[in-house]
């Protein structure tokens, strides 16, 4: 339409300004040379040279006296707001624009170091003094996830289960001399220091003790709101497709499932083993390259023979090849019954 049209032109022009095409409504001898094909590239010849250096000024600001080579306007943007710009660009320094500095990685040292390399003027004292207070106070406040947590007063206990080889697969890291964090989830930390002989208590977010069947787990987060939107109606082209996909996973699954009857068959009873020994016997065959049969419980509770190939262990689960799948999956050790040599 015709208002589509206008705006469509507008832009044009604007871009074609904002390139040196044209210049005030007219074309200008760029936009000439343009169109007949000839050097481009006089252009530059008018534009500004680029500098490499800044001016820094005792009222904690920064003058860059032309266009900023690219490289140190990248890095002066972290460390500054622009408050002016023109012929000369006016940079200011705030304890905000240090902190962001730091944030992005930069030390205090190596703020100075930049804006000393970069300025044709010695750096003034206010600034040194800014740079040197927020970097004293920048990261002493620390935020961060975790799953779980163990405390305990007694400072030796806490020595002794960081160096528990039993426990290393928890990933234990030390906050405090009488704090430890965990990724894992509370109630398997719990059971893997019972196994360990430790006798741990359940507590609260609160701090209180959690006795007989209370839930020691953390709150779920609450889901996001469901999203409806306009539905297309599907072709007959994509119904064909998604019931040819529907039918491959059925036959799949069937297949899956009848390889993993024929290995409970086969194999007996299910391996079980205790929490050490399905951990000491895993190492080993990883080390030794070899297969071995588990017993895995799936998400309802039903526990089936799995023949694996292990890889390695990563954040409480165990990486193995499943034979009945020919494929690559995590298995979740508090989930895995027992392990037995073929």
């Amino acid at each position: 339409n015709s208002s589509m049209q206008e705006e469509l032109a507008s832009w044009t022009l604007r871009e074609a300004e904002w390139l040196g095409i044209t210049g005030q409504g007219a074309i200008s001898k760029y936009g000439i040379a343009f169109l007949e094909g000839g050097d481009c590239e006089i252009i530059n010849e008018d534009l500004p040279k680029t500098v490499d250096h800044i001016l820094i000024q005792s009222d904690n600001t920064a003058i860059a006296p032309g266009p900023l080579e690219h490289e140190v306007s990248q890095q002066l943007a972290i460390m500054a707001d622009i408050e002016s710009r023109g012929g000369a660009t006016v940079y200011r320094f705030s304890e905000s624009t240090i902190r962001r500095a730091l944030d992005h990685g930069k030390s205090g040292d190596e703020i100075k170091a930049f804006l000393i390399k970069t300025s044709k003027t010695p750096m003034p004292q206010p600034l040194e003094y800014l740079i040197a207070d927020v970097s004293k106070k920048h990261g002493k406040l620390r935020v961060g996830n975790t799953a779980s947590f163990i405390r305990c007063e007694d400072t030796a206990l806490i020595a002794q289960i960081m160096n528990d080889k039993k426990l290393e697969v928890l990933a234990f890291r030390r906050i405090a001399p009488e704090v430890i964090i965990c990724n894992h989830d509370a109630a398997d930390v719990m059971r893997f220091l019972r196994e360990a002989g430790y006798l741990p208590a359940a507590e609260s977010a609160n701090g209180l003790i959690l006795t007989g069947a209370r839930s020691i787990r953390a709150l779920t987060k609450p889901r996001p709101p469901r999203i409806v939107g306009e539905i297309e109606v599907p072709t007959l082209d994509m119904l064909n497709a998604a019931i040819r996909v529907i039918q491959t996973g059925e036959k799949s699954s069937h297949k899956q499932a009848r390889l993993r009857q024929v290995a409970n068959e086969a194999l007996g009873a299910l391996p079980r083993s205790t929490a050490n020994e399905t951990m000491d016997l895993v190492n080993k065959y990883i080390q030794e390259e070899k297969s071995l049969s588990i017993g895995y419980a799936d998400n309802n509770g039903a526990v089936t023979h799995r023949i694996i190939d292990p890889i390695r262990v990563s954040a409480g689960a165990l990486i193995a090849r499943d034979h009945a799948t020919g494929e690559v999956q995590s298995f979740r050790i508090p989930r895995i019954t027992g392990v037995a040599a073929l």
